[in-house]
């Protein structure tokens, strides 16, 4: 099996998921401009004052768009609620739609 490139704006679409986050985007949107842009300097900055899960919400966003901040799934898993760890799923799954999973629960498609 081969690694294949994942587009970049995929890589974008799946942190701007995760930044819509309910419990998130109120604060997030002023770092996203118009064309989906993120200031991520400036929106960690301010999630440094946020609760923990937060925090980490804004890490994996960034993780899916550049792979630079390391969300770690272990922390993923023990600290999210489960509605924001299914939106980083859901995140995931739009940059890999080739590893959703069949309807009913079969397996992968």
């Amino acid at each position: 099996m081969t690694a294949r490139p994942i587009e970049a704006r995929r890589e974008r679409a799946a942190a701007l998921h995760v930044l819509a986050a309910p419990c998130l985007w109120a604060r997030a949107r002023r770092f996203v401009d118009d064309a989906g842009e993120v200031d991520w300097l400036r929106l960690e900055l301010a999630a440094g004052q946020w609760s923990w899960g937060d925090w980490l919400l804004v890490c994996a966003a960034r993780d899916l768009d550049d792979g630079t901040a390391a969300a770690g799934l272990r922390r993923l898993c023990t600290t999210l609620a489960p509605q924001e760890l299914r939106r980083v799923v859901e995140a995931v799954l739009l940059l890999r739609p080739d590893a959703a999973f069949e309807p009913g629960g079969e397996g992968v498609r």
